[in-house]
């Protein structure tokens, strides 16, 4: 065994003691080597022969091994991995935050325009509860190294692959900025860290935080569908004829408290079915407290005396911040998904509880959180702007003062004729 704490060209760590893998030595769950092949019968093969990379390997098999040629890193069905191996426990949490810029107009209104096409940012902060001291220093090891391998063509340093908790169980690459270890007892350790993902692009439909794969997929008929049920309204999902407008496409959700077998006449294209599209359905909990703050311009006189006048025509918008507690996975999925595709800056329709139910009201949703309670347990905070202008309504109309300047007046005009 080459026995170093330091293995040339493998990273520098705070994590002493990491060795190079040898044939013939004994491993245990969550030992940690660097790989860059290996010696047999005085053959030495380097990781670039046996067609895998150089690098920190961590095993993961609950059975001790015998390094030998068919259970090395190199081996696709080995238990060796360079991705996150732990599963997190409960507690975790999921930010959503969309970065637009906004334009603020007079009486109220205002403009949203998302900054780039994957300008909705997520952060998955993971906690790993009651650790020992021995899988402990794997995981911060695979933290810390990730800071070492910087093949990123614009030079920055690569993430790592995780699969998240449902309903965002995809493989992805995600970026660390911080973690924490924290010592509770001996033997016994909590690790917390934020992963970051900023490359999911809106474009990607089908992709996004909850994949398609997730969801129900295209609406069929003679499918059977359930209370929060996803579906994708696309033509036929066999033939992907044009039997739907572009304004009909799109996602759904379905809302009703019984089954149904899908047809024609309760698609959700038909009228008055149980599928919506831009209304935020979900029910509210118990204890909703609205905080309302009227915008108003404020004129000083003199002793300080103020004068306070109204801004605007909207000058009284909501801003809700509120919980959607102990939703089951199948509802949180549905929410998620929701707000999701909404992008942070697309409206929806929501009829806030009284005395503000008034229909019609359309909001937005710039920044919520998915906070994962135990099994079949989920809670959600949002956060609901609402928007002086309803565009999501085909029968709102508008009516718009237009007026000329005298400068841009023809003769004609000028001389009143």
């Amino acid at each position: 065994m080459a026995n170093q704490s330091y293995v040339y060209g493998s990273g520098v760590t705070n994590i002493k003691g990491v060795n190079s893998f040898e044939i013939g030595d004994t491993y245990s769950q969550y030992d940690i080597v660097f790989f860059s092949g290996y010696t047999e019968s005085q053959n030495t093969y380097t990781a670039v022969q046996l067609g895998s990379s150089t690098g920190h390997y961590y095993y993961t098999g609950t059975e001790n091994i015998t390094a030998d040629t068919t259970n090395s890193p190199d081996q696709s069905s080995s238990d060796w991995t360079q991705k996150l191996f732990s599963r997190s426990s409960y507690g975790c949490a999921v930010r959503f935050e969309n970065l637009v810029y906004q334009a603020g107009f007079g009486d109220g209104y205002y403009s949203i325009l998302s900054k780039s096409e994957n300008s909705l940012r997520t952060v998955f902060d993971l906690k790993f509860d009651k650790r020992s001291n021995k899988e402990t220093r794997a995981l911060v090891h695979l933290f810390e190294d990730s800071f070492n391998k910087g093949d990123k063509v614009s030079g920055g340093y690569t993430g790592i692959y995780f699969t998240p908790f449902a309903p965002y169980n995809e493989e992805h690459e995600f970026y660390i900025q911080e973690f924490n270890r924290s010592y509770d007892y001996p033997n016994v350790n909590t690790v917390s860290v934020s992963l970051y993902r900023e490359d999911q692009s809106t474009t990607d439909w089908q992709g996004y935080y909850i994949p398609f794969n997730q969801t129900r997929g295209f609406f069929t008929v003679g499918e059977t569908y359930s209370t929060h049920d996803i579906v994708y309204l696309s033509g036929d999902a066999e033939a992907f004829n044009d039997k739907y407008t572009i304004y009909q496409s799109g996602w759904y959700y379905y809302t009703g408290l019984e089954e149904s077998v899908a047809s024609d006449s309760n698609s959700p294209a038909a009228e008055n079915n149980l599928w919506t599209k831009d209304t935020f359905y979900f029910s509210l909990n118990q204890g909703l407290s609205i905080n309302q703050k009227p915008r108003f311009l404020e004129m000083k006189a003199q002793n300080d005396y103020l004068i306070r006048v109204k801004d605007g025509i909207n000058n009284k918008l909501l801003s809700l911040d509120f919980s959607l507690d102990g939703r089951t996975d199948k509802e949180t999925k549905a929410i998620i998904h929701f707000l999701e595709h909404k992008g942070g800056a697309q409206q929806f329709r929501f009829t806030p509880p009284a005395p503000y139910n008034k229909e019609n009201l359309v909001f937005i949703c710039p920044t919520w959180e998915h906070g994962l309670v135990y099994k079949d347990n989920n809670n959600i905070s949002v956060k609901f702007v609402e928007f002086p202008i309803n565009s999501i309504d085909l029968n709102v109309t508008f009516k718009s003062l237009v007026t000329i300047d005298p400068y841009f007046r023809s003769n004609e005009q000028r001389q009143g004729l």
